[in-house]
């Protein structure tokens, strides 16, 4: 319990630490211009695996890695070459894992963003000491090893953090997953209050409705709806624009298909749900069908 109470307690001195801010700050301004210009956006997105990338990205250097400190524990002389390709294979894969992490970093702010910094921090030194270590064992230093071992201290230090913004700050998830789901119709607007060509706002049971008529090629003159709530930061689709048939978030620019909610553009990497709808007495209600257990979870 003591290191437990201990391991918080740094977690909320980096969250509520000023150090650095202006130096974070420029810092993810310049990695937002340099991704933007150079790396499409679908690719560091995870929409192709309809999830983020950056998860999956990881395995494969820290794979690598244990690998090669688990040769070295086990390997004797013969493993030594194995052992130094697979450092260098790792330090070669951490390229894309980097990218990938920064990619989201990018659209945080105020206590996730000073957690990724140190988390990237600790990751980025980590590659330069596997670097490190690669260099060393050509000469059969043994700094090689020591190089390798202090790496995966390193790496660990960055996983901690980084698992405390995926489960403890939701960085990088479904942000709109806990939102609970109307299972009987429910009233969210009156149909008059809509506009062609643009979102309106309804609302069911407190839940942030992206209620509007469907442009020509989608059913065109029927009323569509889905969750709000954009599932990669929480942005309200409600506020955004309609590009063809296709609604965009105002904060960092994902596309939604407006009929089935899928992704059409990152950097989101999951869909948006979709509800079914119908007008009654002139008033708009929709109706949702999502499996999720969460979603149906009653508080």
């Amino acid at each position: 319990m003591p290191a437990m109470s201990s391991m918080s307690s740094i977690l909320r001195r980096i969250e509520q630490s000023k150090v650095g801010e202006g130096a974070i700050d420029r810092t993810q301004k310049i990695v937002t211009s340099v991704l933007d210009r150079s790396v499409p956006v679908e690719v560091l997105s995870g929409r192709a695996i309809g999830h983020p990338m950056h998860p999956a990205a990881v395995q494969i250097p820290s794979g690598l890695w244990i690998g090669a400190v688990a040769i070295d524990a086990m390997g004797g002389r013969g493993g030594r070459r194995y052992a130094r390709l697979l450092i260098g294979l790792g330090v070669v894969t951490s390229v894309p894992a980097v990218a990938t992490g920064l990619a989201e970093w990018m659209h945080t702010r105020d206590a996730e963003r000073r957690v990724g910094a140190v988390h990237a921090l600790c990751n980025v030194a980590a590659v330069v000491a596997m670097g490190g270590s690669w260099k060393a064992r050509a000469a059969n230093s043994g700094r090689g090893r020591a190089h390798s071992l202090a790496a995966m201290v390193l790496l660990g230090a960055g996983g901690w953090l980084g698992g405390h913004l995926a489960y403890g700050r939701g960085v990088g998830v479904n942000t709109a997953a806990f939102l609970p789901v109307p299972t009987e119709w429910t009233d969210v607007l009156d149909y008059c209050d809509l506009r062609s060509g643009q979102v309106s706002r309804g609302d069911a049971d407190g839940v942030a409705v992206a209620v509007l008529q469907a442009p020509n090629g989608a059913e065109a003159g029927s009323v569509l709806a889905m969750e709000s709530r954009c599932t990669h930061r929480g942005g309200p689709l409600h506020e955004g624009t309609l590009e063809g048939n296709c609604i965009s978030c105002p904060w960092h620019g994902s596309r939604f298909d407006v009929v089935s909610g899928a992704v059409t553009r990152g950097p989101a990497s999951i869909g948006q749900l979709v509800y079914r709808t119908r007008v009654v007495g002139g008033r708009i209600q929709v109706i949702g069908d999502d499996p999720g257990g969460l979603r149906k979870a009653v508080i």
